[in-house]
């Protein structure tokens, strides 16, 4: 599935972007990436981030899920998610369904967007999610 790298600051257009184009992006980029059992494409990077292209290549968004803590109940689980919230910009933290704690971010590419944009974004999301984490002082993370 490997493809030869194009230049890192040739505009990708949102035409392009796909799960198995991202797959071969990160591959290029040396991350640690996999295609998991629903074709998503996962990085691991001491935890998870999927990457799903959306609106049809218009935005990428990255996504890491984290299982809460069952002795933390959701008043607590809420009051971490606003504090990250408000306290880091660049990712989104959110309460799933099943009371687990998400944390998300996008790109957008319509108009384009270099790789190497792709790259750093990807990479400053990653950075985010772990002072996010950092931020957890009381486990409200499992």
């Amino acid at each position: 599935m490997t493809t030869s790298p194009s230049p890192p600051d040739e505009l990708v257009y949102p035409a392009q972007i796909s799960r198995e184009w991202l797959f071969d992006l990160y591959n290029n980029a040396y991350f640690e990436v996999e295609l998991d059992n629903d074709g998503d494409v996962c990085i691991r990077q001491g935890f998870r981030v999927w990457v799903f292209p959306i609106r049809n290549g218009e935005q990428i968004r990255f996504m890491s899920l984290f299982r809460a803590s069952p002795a933390h109940d959701l008043a607590d689980r809420l009051l971490y998610a606003n504090r990250i919230n408000d306290e880091l910009h660049i990712v989104r933290a959110y309460i799933d369904r099943d009371g687990d704690i998400g944390f998300d971010g996008y790109l957008v590419v319509s108009g384009g967007v270099t790789r190497r944009n792709i790259i750093v974004a990807t990479r400053t999301f990653i950075d985010h999610v772990r002072a996010a984490l950092a931020k957890d002082e009381t486990d409200v993370i499992a």
